[in-house]
């Protein structure tokens, strides 16, 4: 792995762990629409920690959108089975009204 000479260690292990945290959070997504898709398609909850959560509300657009980008991020890790499943729950999605 090549190093830029112009970032300092700090920098770089920083820059690493927002890596972590983006996969973290796309797989923690991919399970919590994934898990029951009846569930999903009623209440569109895109991350849940405790009594908080992100949820995208139904009718606007942005639900195929979300799973959009799950499925590029899947797809450059060649993680082909939840691209399956995700374009599966997009369908439904767009059946219902996004």
């Amino acid at each position: 792995m090549l190093k830029n000479p112009h970032i300092n260690k700090k920098e770089y292990i920083r820059m690493e762990d927002i890596r972590n945290e983006k996969d973290s959070l796309m797989r923690s997504s991919y399970y919590t629409i994934t898990r029951n898709f009846t569930k999903t398609i009623n209440r569109f909850v895109v991350f849940k920690e405790g009594s908080n959560l992100i949820e995208i509300p139904h009718g606007l657009g942005q639900r195929s959108k979300f799973i959009d980008l799950l499925i590029e991020y899947f797809e450059e890790l060649e993680e082909y089975e939840k691209c399956e499943k995700l374009l599966k729950l997009k369908t439904l999605i767009i059946e219902t009204g996004d």
